[in-house]
């Protein structure tokens, strides 16, 4: 049939020679025949077997043409189907733009253009290896039983690496194949094409188990190379849309943010939000941002998103240990595909990653004005393959953490040029408003000296007003020192500087203030916490002295299990939480930013005629990785 098709024989050509043929056979056969058999047989004889001889030539000639035709029509038809299949294919493909759908789709005319049981396909990444793996034929059940895709060794590495197409009778057979793991269903004939795009290879078609017979055929093949032709555009045109939407998507994801940085003045709104929209871009299932404290010993969590366990959410540890750790000796990104057997973390403390259930990881460090802020993390708890793209967008993400993070540093330093400002007025008040009281005083005294000889009663009552003068004046004076007092930047022996403040209390407000330490507080604390500590204590008795018109204040240290509380409660006039009243203003939030950066936890309890208190609640300091 074959040799027929060669000799581009059209339908019609063979059906003239089906006729033509016989005739010219009989018109030969019956000249020949009636010459030599006349003489031996005689003319009736030589006429019916010269007529016998044609008749049977014909109908054999004829019969073998009609076959031939019959088989050429068949193959013909098939040609056809496959090129209208082939056809309909590329209309398919073009019309779809996502890249799941399209590798299912190519997948599947695959398997119904092969004439086979099985069909796959592998789509490379940008470092070569298998990115994608989808396949038809096998169910959802018979692929969780499988496990995890092939990652290229064996028969398929062997189209990958030479880019050629391989067609077997039995894959078992040849020395290159690895066998299947466990739970694989059988197979037997194999065809495999490459898939090649702009003359490099993107990723293989396969096909097993062809239906009906025991190997695929040079027509398979041809057809198969055909549709991974088109499939390499199909993919390319996929990838190229998804490519462009999802620049949109992280185009649109930075400008949100940006925009948000410079309207959203609280770093740790902020951070989260950074921290969220990482999550979310990167298709992660946690995000953790971590900053390094002022000395750089130190990185604490500052926000994340997706993490479950506590240990993960208050994760404080050594600026060498972990991942970040890591990141933060080298200074550049780093991508991790399974945080348990990556050598460069072999001797990096793994608890914490391991119980959050982590596998795969991205972190990334960001800079302020040449120094380290801090390290931005994505990770997975299934094992992928992070790329260098995704490291760089992750990047783009933390240069905003760094803005945020420097923008409020210049807050912090804005806020402290406007207290030196507040002490400069304080100091015009001392002088404008308070020594003139003084000097008013003064003058009435005079009065009352020169009224010395008039009723005694009228002297009493001035001299008592001028008494009452002088004690407001002198309480308006111990109010403006207290608030003028020096800024602390180190504190050694907590419960010593505590003891200070409440001394100053007492003395410049004429406030019942008292201390009381109790358990083991000294070591348990580094400077950082401590001074933090100091700064929440200083801040909550200036608000008690100026707005809470407590006669009483009692300021309590505790160093109880592993950990340290602080405690000052009041019996002033309290005030409602909700409201932004002066409490709010001037010193809430900066106790709760001091209290969130050494990983603490601030309440505040308090009801309008039922005094306040205000607790915080210090964790130890630990090294975790």
């Amino acid at each position: 049939m074959r040799r027929f098709l060669k000799l581009n024989l059209t339908e019609g050509t063979l059906r003239v020679i089906a006729v033509v043929a016989p005739i010219a056979f009989a018109v030969v056969v019956g000249l020949s025949t009636n010459r030599v058999l006349e003489r031996s047989v005689g003319e009736v004889w030589a006429a019916v077997l010269a007529t016998a001889t044609v008749g049977g030539g014909a109908l054999l000639f004829s019969a073998f043409m009609f076959s031939v035709l019959e088989r050429v029509q068949r193959e013909l038809w098939r040609q056809n189907e496959e090129l209208r299949a082939l056809t309909q294919a590329g209309i398919s493909l073009t019309s779809e733009l996502s890249l799941g759908a399209v590798l299912q789709r190519l997948v599947d005319l695959g398997r119904d253009l092969g004439e086979c049981r099985y069909a796959a396909l592998s789509v490379l990444g940008p470092d070569g290896r298998i990115e994608q793996f989808v396949t038809s034929g096998i169910t959802e059940a018979e692929k969780n039983l499988i496990g995890p895709p092939p990652t290229g060794r064996g028969l398929l590495g062997v189209i990958l690496s030479e880019g050629s197409s391989l067609r077997l009778k039995e894959i078992s057979g040849d020395p290159r194949s690895v066998g299947f793991p466990a739970h694989h269903p059988p197979m037997h004939s194999l065809l495999g094409v490459p898939v090649v795009s702009r003359g490099k290879v993107v990723g293989n078609l396969y096909l097993t188990e062809k239906a009906g017979t025991a190997a695929f055929s040079q027509r398979d093949e041809e057809v198969v190379r055909l549709l991974a032709t088109q499939a390499a555009v199909a993919i390319e045109n996929a990838q190229l849309y998804e490519s462009q939407g999802q620049r949109a998507e992280e185009w649109k994801a930075l400008f949100e943010l940006g925009r948000e940085v410079t309207a959203q003045p609280d770093l740790t709104e902020l951070l989260t939000s950074i921290a969220t929209r990482a999550r979310k871009l990167l298709d992660a299932d946690i995000s953790a941002l971590m900053l390094l404290t002022g000395d750089g010993s130190t990185a604490f969590m500052a926000a994340h998103a997706g993490l479950k366990t506590a240990g993960m959410q208050e994760m404080r540890l050594l600026s060498e240990h972990g991942l970040q750790g890591l990141v933060l000796e080298t200074g550049r990104p780093v991508i991790v595909e399974d945080y348990q057997s990556d050598e460069r973390l072999k001797n990096r403390p793994a608890r914490l990653v391991a119980e959050e259930g982590l596998v795969s990881l991205i972190s990334v460090p960001f800079h302020g004005k040449g120094k380290l802020l801090g390290t931005l993390t994505v990770g997975s708890r299934t094992r992928r393959r992070f790329t260098e793209r995704q490291a760089e967008l992750l990047e783009s993400f933390a240069n905003w953490a760094a803005v945020a993070t420097e923008t409020s540093q210049l807050y912090e330093k804005l806020e402290s040029l406007a207290r030196l400002e507040e002490r400069e007025r304080i100091g015009m008040d001392l002088h404008d408003g308070v020594i003139q009281s003084i000097y008013a005083v003064g003058l009435n005294l005079e009065d009352a000296a020169e009224r010395l000889d008039e009723s005694q009663g009228e002297v009493h009552g001035g001299l008592q007003k001028a008494i009452d003068d002088l004690s407001k004046v002198i309480r308006d004076i111990r109010s403006y020192i207290f608030d003028l007092r020096p800024q602390v930047s180190r504190v050694s022996d907590l419960p010593g500087a505590l003891g200070e403040l409440v001394r100053d209390v007492r003395v410049n407000t004429l406030m019942d203030a008292e201390l009381k330490v109790e358990g083991e507080v000294d070591g348990r604390l580094d400077d950082e916490r401590a001074l933090a500590l100091f700064h929440i204590a200083q801040e909550a008795l200036n608000n008690v002295s100026r707005h809470s018109m407590a006669s009483a204040v009692r300021v309590r240290l505790t160093g109880e299990g592993r950990s340290v509380r602080l405690e000052i409660e009041d019996n002033g006039v309290g005030f409602q939480v909700t409201e932004n009243g002066p409490w709010e203003k001037q010193g809430i939030r900066n106790m709760r930013d001091r209290a969130r950066a050494i990983g603490a936890d601030l309440v505040v309890d308090t009801e309008r005629g039922r005094g306040t208190r205000i607790r915080v609640e210090v964790p130890p300091v630990e090294v975790r990785g």
